[in-house]
């Protein structure tokens, strides 16, 4: 598989990072200083579309808008958009768009990607009490969860949901700030996948059965 990834910034060039780590990968920078509106569309390189995914972090609509088409043309199976650009969600009927606000709650079933990135996964080994070692499964595409993995281990298990949430917020998340940000949303989603773990090592729950 081969993903395709817009930046429009350099702040998410850790998502690259993270995501070559397990898939190929071909990485578009847009120019700075785009004006709100482009009235005459926008020029992407033909190689952003020989991928079967792409990831937007344009935060512009009418790029947005722009890649959702070409994408059609080209026979792209989904276009990721980070974002509150909630009304592109249906703007294909070829092409499965998915718009998050916050890169770790995403998962899309039977996609090879999302086997590897989404909705964090972890699995943990418990020892007396703490967390001997905690494995990754999937991963935010930020790269959050690899942090709160290697952090957690050898903390006490009752500790670690809390120690999870406050983990990943310190971690460069680029989620949005403030009162009900999307980094405190992050905070709860890698505090809640600890849980499920610890809950499956000591035999109180089932896998996930979208991992």
């Amino acid at each position: 598989m081969k993903v395709g990834i817009v930046l429009g910034d350099d702040a998410r060039e850790i998502f690259a990072k993270t995501i070559s780590r397990f898939f190929d990968i071909y990485v578009y920078r847009l120019p700075y200083h785009l004006p709100p509106v482009l009235d005459d569309g926008f020029d992407f390189p033909e190689e952003l579309f020989k991928t079967d995914i792409i990831l937007s972090y344009a935060f512009h609509s009418d790029v947005n808008v722009e890649l959702i088409r070409r994408a059609e043309e080209s026979g792209v199976k989904i276009v990721l958009i980070a974002g509150k650009f909630g009304f592109l969600r249906k703007r294909s009927r070829k092409v499965r768009v998915v718009v998050e606000d916050v890169c770790c709650s995403t998962l899309v079933k039977g996609c090879e990607f999302f086997e590897k990135f989404g909705i964090p996964e972890f699995e943990v080994i418990i020892d007396s009490g703490r967390l001997k070692d905690v494995k990754v499964i999937r991963s935010a595409l930020c790269g959050a969860t690899f942090f709160v993995a290697d952090k957690l281990r050898g903390v006490r298990v009752e500790e670690a949901p809390t120690k999870a949430g406050y983990l990943t917020q310190i971690y460069p998340c680029l989620a949005s700030r403030g009162f009900r940000g999307g980094i405190h949303k992050a905070g709860m989603i890698h505090k809640l996948a600890i849980e499920r773990a610890i809950r499956r090592a000591i035999g109180e729950d089932k896998p996930n059965s979208e991992g």
